[in-house]
């Protein structure tokens, strides 16, 4: 995998079933519909959610709408700091705050902007992110909650097949 200083590298989990509900959610299958409105403006709909995705991806903070590169890297840190505080409660920690730092950049943005003579890929190059937490917990039981939020993260264990992600939790005073 490639998952940098996050102490899960070959590690592997399992999924308990403990009830037919939760049977029936390991093979929930999401389905949402998109729907192109401009050239710059695509509205996603998910259930009851409706949300609008701007460009591909942008190089300025002027857009109306977050670019899909936002959403997926936002989409990433929701995923780890709702998973961090989902662990931390099932051990009985209680977490004060948590703020993350997620960036990611493409590995030619030139070939996103169709110049000519650019080579090798549009897609994301190596993600990184940092939660910071303030919890009253001592280090090593906020390092097992972290790994066993990475562990059992789906965006983490997607991400990883594909890009370099160096994932990290430091705690705050």
């Amino acid at each position: 995998a490639n998952i940098y200083d996050s102490g899960l590298l070959g590690a592997t989990s399992k999924l308990e079933k403990k009830s037919d509900e939760a049977r029936d959610q390991t093979n929930h299958p999401w389905s949402l519909r998109v729907r192109g409105l401009t050239d710059k403006e695509a509205r996603v709909y998910s259930g009851k959610h409706v949300f609008s995705v701007g460009r591909q991806a942008s190089f300025t903070d002027a857009d109306p709408h977050p670019s899909a590169v936002e959403y997926l890297l936002g989409a990433l840190g929701g995923d780890l700091v709702s998973g961090f505080q989902k662990q931390a409660a099932k051990r009985g920690v209680r977490v004060d705050a948590t703020e993350l730092i997620v960036t990611g950049r493409l590995e030619n943005p030139m070939v996103f902007l169709d110049v000519i003579g650019a080579e090798g890929s549009a897609g994301l190059g190596p993600i990184a992110a940092t939660l910071y937490v303030g919890a009253d917990a001592d280090e090593s039981l906020l390092q097992e909650i972290w790994r066993a939020t990475l562990a059992t993260s789906p965006l983490v264990n997607t991400l990883a097949d594909s890009v370099p992600l160096t994932l990290a939790m430091r705690l705050t005073p």
